[in-house]
């Protein structure tokens, strides 16, 4: 593990990217900390136009990570230090029409001693999505694995052996009004890498139909082959192991999300920890997130409302509205010096906010940073 967790995130609603960090020691005493205490170090813009969105980090890398701005089409490899970050490379890709847009992305393990970003490409007339496999030394597009049956691509995560592609296909109504009424929710797409991204082929695409706002949105996976799924709008985590991949209903865990204050949850975010043993769900409607048990998959304790744990201003909470007053979107689960930390990007309340969960069913408030 890293003494010092060198995080990167980034807004839907923003330009720049903030770099934040946990506190860092100046010497090379060993120093034991009883807190995160998240500080903001630095910004870049990175284009008003871009629309930059997902950022992830380079597996077995600790200093680059990259990101994709869907308006532009454009990824870009930032290298970083515990201290700043820069924009070490762009990319400007071909989505294959004039009306795709690259929505998410993940990076793969070194395959071949190459890393591999898949990128989620959506159609914006109700198009069938695709996904591009890029190999990140030089951007060359290596395959671009085209979908028979899934729509909207919206979030993607490779196996952690490198074998497969998990692809969320939100297919979302809200946003494409063009989506006929008889198209029910969305799918989850499973592309086979076994034999190399170049050669990859579509697996399964398998319908996530049973309601008409059952839409995927992100996905994780755990190092035995599960695959964690949130459902957004029908407020559903699905859970499924790629080894049963052609997969049947009875192959599928769906669990349901609390509300909290009343409110759906309506879960976007999600991240495993480090030893498999629990996810942290982050729900955009609600404002809240909630630590699921692997093994059991239940939720622990109670959903945490974060807007009780900020000043608004600085933080925006628009009380105005009912719903997705914060919106914690982005997460991550971080171990240092023996504790759990969850990390959420509010895309509404404009900050990064930890909480230490090293008891995942009693969260508690640590430190948050301002990200503008």
């Amino acid at each position: 593990m890293n003494k010092f967790l060198k995080l990167i995130t980034i807004s839907m609603t923003i330009v720049g990217l903030i770099f934040v960090t946990g506190c860092k020691k100046d010497d090379d005493t060993e120093t034991i900390y009883d807190s995160f205490d998240i500080q903001a170090v630095m910004s870049l813009d990175a284009g008003s136009d871009g629309n930059a969105e997902i950022v992830r980090v380079v597996p077995d890398s600790d200093n680059e990570a990259v990101f994709v701005s869907s308006a532009i089409n454009r990824l870009t490899v930032i290298d970083y230090t515990q201290d700043a970050f820069s924009f070490a490379k762009t990319y400007d890709l071909d989505p294959g029409s004039a009306t795709a847009e690259m929505t998410s992305l993940d990076v793969s393990i070194k395959i071949d001693g190459e890393n591999y970003v898949g990128v989620c490409v959506a159609e914006a007339d109700c198009g069938l999505g695709s996904i591009l496999l890029v190999r990140l030394s030089d951007g060359e597009i290596v395959k671009r694995v085209q979908f028979e049956n899934s729509y909207n691509p919206d979030g993607c995560a490779f196996t952690k052996d490198g074998k497969y592609l998990v692809v969320a296909c939100e297919d979302d109504l809200e946003d494409r009004p063009c989506k006929p009424a008889d198209r029910m929710g969305g799918s989850v797409a499973i592309i086979d890498l076994r034999n190399g991204p170049a050669n990859a082929t579509i697996a399964q695409e398998y319908p996530i139909d049973w309601d008409q706002e059952s839409e995927p949105e992100h996905c994780e996976t755990t190092a035995d082959g599960d695959v964690v799924m949130t459902v957004q709008e029908t407020s559903e985590i699905v859970i499924f192991n790629v080894a049963d991949v052609p997969l049947t209903a009875d192959d599928l865990t769906i669990v349901n999300v609390p509300p909290a204050e009343d409110q759906r949850a309506e879960p976007d975010g999600l991240f495993l920890s480090p030893d498999g043993k629990y996810a942290v769900i982050s729900n955009e409607r609600s404002g809240s997130f909630q630590m699921l048990d692997m093994a059991s998959r239940t939720f622990l304790g109670q959903p945490t409302v974060v807007k009780h744990d900020f000043a608004a201003p600085p933080y925006n909470n628009d009380a105005r509205k009912a719903t997705k007053q914060t919106e914690p979107e982005e997460a991550s689960l971080v171990e240092r010096d023996d504790k759990l930390y969850a990390i959420f990007a509010m895309q509404e309340a404009h900050g990064v906010i930890v909480y230490d969960v090293t008891d995942p069913a009693n969260p508690v408030f640590d430190s948050i940073a301002l990200t503008e």
